[in-house]
């Protein structure tokens, strides 16, 4: 008889009952589970709609890196095959016009300074092949409508190159962070084609295409003609309040704005087919706060509001084969898709339970796919084909799914003449009727930007230690609307933290929370409203800090985002002398003294949006003053740690910070 069928014959009933209840659903653990989670993303649907490429990213602990893979998925039959075993490095998978070659992006060879090339994977047998040799590497490309030639973005060589090779680098300091080492280059548009040849300059000058993190797409008009791009008026990407959307004539190579003036645009797209486009623009003038979507049937065509009856904040704009336009925005504690036929009318889409979908990508039938996230799921791939419901059509979150997960609703509030939300997260196990301690855990941004209640992994391990989280989303959130998102203008910390507190007492007079047990936390943004709350409110048992905006002076004086802190503050510099009161007089720095909230401080030392000069600032303050404060540097560069194994220890002593206060 096998050993285990004897063992389960003669257990007694209790033990029986303890092996099944040992089978039940655990919930998650930031130790056990962060390298579970799988990311999804690019997705992009051959022409013929019968296969999608697409992104699959996964930690690698042991390595200490993000590996991904380029995946293709055969819709018919559910084989998914890895298009790249041998790189783990790949992305920005294209497929050409005719469907019978995919073209990524990937390091030339496996030498540690290689630069990305684009590659053409056949899709008929055979290996990769390499299409571009650009000095200085491709940042992004697109396949030209008749499939012979791309085009591609790529940075210029510094114009001292010969000088900075034997070490006379010295550099002129203009409106960049204060971490640079060299000045920056402008990028521009190049044609290569397929076949081989020398490739052809198309743009150049002192402007330039955004680059690095804030890398734009380069779309073709149907006829080859042309091709639509993001520039700036040089090659500082703090420069981004000065964005126009752009076309350039890639026979005469002349490039003339959309915008009429100095008016924002970002991120056009050619239509298919004809001679539409569209591109985001700001609401009323205002880039920092809301994006609007303008169509022009031309380049030279007059501007129409593509769907000015659904007021929310675009964060993009795609075509789909009939010309009608999709748009996606933030949507309450959801997310919203919205389809615009070529006559104006606007739908909505129904997304079902996907929650933060990409724009959709479309194939030559109409089938399209997007990724996106459920409650329970970070990431997978949809399809949606001949107007039917999203279908998910990737399960490889199923571990995280199947895993005792906690209730995320959406919780509302009134505050200072404002209907306000924000996700809130429940205690596993919730008993109706107890109270519980409470985590505040605020978005960034704080602009163009708001909480939804997809799966998040830090949440999910708050509630398994029997906590509350709110996710709120206060004014400024792009989540309700203009009004809300402007009603931050001029108001960075003191309208925001009231509604914030509202929040909280909100769910008190619910009966939800107990009021002795409160802790309040966010990054960037939310690390900003954290450190301004901890000196205005005394009602927190703990705090946690991250990569905050402590001093508005030094972020606008020292961080790569030089044109967003006059943009908060109705256009006042620091260096006016009305200017200079204002952003004193919301630095969180300045009221240093009157916080009692233990405290901990986290930063990236290497980094460029929120200089952690200001981290050290905050914590010498309050250390002079005698408060309860820990501050843990983070040994990297960027805003937030990029490699798992810091991105875990940051995630892990953030969270735990709160036990020890909130029992």
């Amino acid at each position: 008889m096998n050993k285990f069928l004897a063992f389960a014959l003669f257990c007694t009933l209790p033990v029986l009952l303890a092996v099944q209840s040992s089978a039940a659903p655990r919930p998650f653990s930031l130790e056990r589970d962060f390298a579970k989670i799988v990311t999804v993303n690019d997705p992009q649907i051959s022409p013929d709609g019968t296969r999608v490429a697409y992104v699959v990213t996964r930690p690698d602990m042991s390595k200490d890196a993000y590996v991904s893979e380029l995946t293709m998925l055969n819709l018919a039959s559910g084989e998914k095959r890895n298009l790249t075993p041998n790189r783990h490095d790949a992305g920005m998978p294209r497929w050409s016009p005719d469907g019978t070659r995919l073209a990524f992006i990937a390091p030339q060879s496996d030498e540690p300074k290689a630069k990305p090339q684009v590659w053409a994977l056949p899709m008929d047998g055979g290996e990769a092949s390499l299409i571009t040799h650009a000095a200085n590497g491709v940042e992004t490309y697109a396949w030209r409508p008749d499939g012979k030639a791309i085009a591609y973005q790529s940075p210029d060589d510094a114009r001292n190159k010969s000088e900075i090779e034997k070490k006379r680098d010295l550099f002129t300091v203009r409106d960049q962070d204060y971490l640079s080492q060299a000045a920056p280059v402008a990028s521009h548009i190049w044609i290569q084609t397929v076949d081989g040849g020398k490739p052809q300059r198309i743009t150049q000058g002192a402007w330039s295409l955004p680059s690095g993190q804030f890398t734009g797409a380069l779309s073709w008009s149907a006829d080859g003609r042309r091709i639509a791009f993001t520039r700036l008026p040089d090659a500082y990407n703090g420069h981004f309040g000065k964005t126009r959307a752009s076309v350039v004539d890639v026979a005469t190579k002349q490039v003339v704005d959309l915008t009429p003036g100095n008016a924002y645009g970002l991120a056009p797209v050619f239509a298919p087919s004809g001679n539409r486009i569209a591109y985001q623009t700001a609401h009323d003038g205002l880039w920092a706060f809301q994006l609007d979507v303008d169509v022009k049937d031309g380049v030279a065509g007059s501007a129409v509001r593509a769907a000015p009856s659904v007021d929310r904040d675009f964060q993009g704009a795609a075509f789909a084969p009939d010309g009608s336009l999709y748009v996606t925005a933030d949507e309450r504690t959801t997310t919203g898709m919205w389809r615009v036929d070529p006559s104006g009318a606007v739908s909505r889409v129904n997304l079902g339970d996907a929650i933060g979908a990409s724009l959709p990508v479309f194939s030559n039938k109409g089938t399209y796919v997007f990724t996106a996230g459920t409650v329970r799921d970070p990431s997978e791939l949809y399809v949606v084909a001949d107007g039917a419901a999203p279908r998910r059509v990737t399960d490889y979150n199923a571990a995280i799914e199947a895993m005792q997960l906690p209730v995320r609703k959406e919780f509302t509030w009134r505050n200072d003449g404002f209907d306000e939300d924000g996700v809130l997260t429940y205690p596993l196990n919730y008993t109706a009727g107890r109270r519980y301690p409470l985590v505040l855990h605020i978005h960034g941004g704080p602009t163009q930007a708001a909480s939804n209640d997809r799966f998040g992994e830090m949440d999910a391990e708050w509630a398994a230690h029997g906590y509350f989280v709110l996710e709120p989303n206060y004014r400024g959130s792009d989540n309700m609307g203009f009004a809300y998102a402007k009603a931050m203008l001029g108001d960075v910390d003191a309208g925001p933290g009231r509604d914030i507190v509202a929040g909280v007492k909100a769910l008190e007079a619910a009966g939800l929370v107990d009021a002795s047990k409160v802790g309040v936390s966010g990054w960037s943004g939310g690390g900003l409203m954290t450190s301004w709350l901890i000196g205005h409110y005394h009602i927190w048992k703990a705090a946690v800090s991250g990569a905050a905006v402590n001093d508005f002076i030094e972020e606008y004086d020292l961080s790569d985002i030089i044109d967003y802190m006059p943009a908060l503050m109705n256009g006042v510099s620091p260096w006016t002398p009305a200017g200079r009161k204002t952003y004193i007089a919301v630095s969180p720095i300045t009221y240093a003294s009157q916080v009692t909230t233990p405290t901990l401080i986290l930063s990236d030392t290497g980094d460029y949006r929120v200089p952690a000069v200001q981290a050290y600032g905050f914590y010498r303050a309050l250390k002079e003053y005698g408060k309860n404060v820990t501050f843990v540097a983070i040994p990297a560069y960027g805003h937030f740690p990029s490699d798992p194994v810091r991105q875990l220890e940051t995630e892990k002593r953030w969270t735990g910070w709160m036990y020890p206060y909130l029992r």
